[in-house]
């Protein structure tokens, strides 16, 4: 099966990310699918303070002088922020969703958890969907997609970083469908701000009415972290016989406030998601 093979080669190559990287990103949590090293927040290798910020509020800090770092850094137009060390955390926040066929409004809760020899994170996002161009019967649905994470396994030197995790996801929407996902990723980050990325899933669907429809499949993308909390990047999902058709976008975020990230995502389906992430440090060391 070609999908079988292009993942193999996707897990050996570039392997894969924290998350899928799809067009409609049906995840709350997908900080560019990086592994919970230290904290959620944490930037593609951006460094991490020595000392804990004194508010749970404080995700990035502006020191009065940084500490010297030794590690190699690819160019970029601005510094890349401190980040506070963090245990527990709490991440929340709005997302709206404007799709070809569709429109969609929700508000996501996460947890994520530092402390553990593994790092996870789990999020559950409840949305409010409204079918464009349909009739009465087949307008309005609920939807409610849960995610989780947990890193399996990182390692890092001077100039570059790579991070493994687990992960799965479940979506459910009322009258419809169900869909199931399990999934291994990787991504490998150079210079502190150039991160590769792919992943290798299996993912599942019973639409109501419909055949079971399943495959693996997998997605490969790029980051880069500009500095001064201002991350960009895409991805590319060649074609498969699960979605039955390759998939591209991008997406570009902003740290607004040292605790508030807002990220835009767009792609080939003819959709927009915005989200505004708030972070709060339940525990720091």
């Amino acid at each position: 099966m070609r999908a079988v093979g292009l993942g193999l080669v996707l897990t050996t190559v570039l392997a894969a990310t924290a998350g899928v990287v799809r067009a409609e990103q049906d995840y709350f949590i997908s900080r560019e699918q990086v592994a919970p090293g230290n904290t959620y927040l944490e930037s593609d290798g951006g460094e991490v303070a020595a000392e804990p910020a004194d508010s749970g509020w404080e995700t990035f800090i502006e020191p009065d002088e940084a500490p010297p770092d030794d590690r190699f850094e690819l160019p970029g137009p601005f510094a890349i922020k401190q980040s506070a060390p963090e245990l527990q955390t709490l991440v929340a926040g709005p997302s709206f969703r404007n799709q070809k066929n569709r429109i969609e409004v929700g508000a996501g809760i996460a947890y994520v958890n530092s402390r553990w020899r593994h790092p996870f994170e789990i999020s559950v996002e409840p949305t409010y969907r409204r079918n464009k161009n349909a009739d009465s019967d087949n307008r309005h649905f609920s939807r409610v997609r849960t995610f989780g994470l947990v890193g399996l396994w990182d390692r890092a030197s001077d100039w570059e970083s790579t991070s493994l995790a687990a992960t799965g996801f479940y979506d459910t929407q009322s009258d419809s469908f169900d869909n199931l996902e399990f999934g291994g990723a990787l991504s490998q980050t150079f210079g502190r701000r150039l991160t590769l990325s792919g992943n290798l899933l299996w993912g599942g669907e019973w639409p109501n009415g419909a055949s079971f429809n399943n495959a693996l499949f997998g997605s490969f993308g790029a980051s880069y972290n500009l500095g001064a909390g201002v991350r960009t990047g895409g991805f590319y999902e060649p074609d498969n016989n699960y979605t039955h058709d390759d998939d591209w976008g991008g997406f570009v975020s902003y740290q607004v406030l040292p605790f508030a990230e807002f990220v835009v995502n767009a792609g080939k389906n003819e959709f927009v998601l915005v989200r505004l992430m708030i972070s709060y440090a339940l525990e720091r060391p």
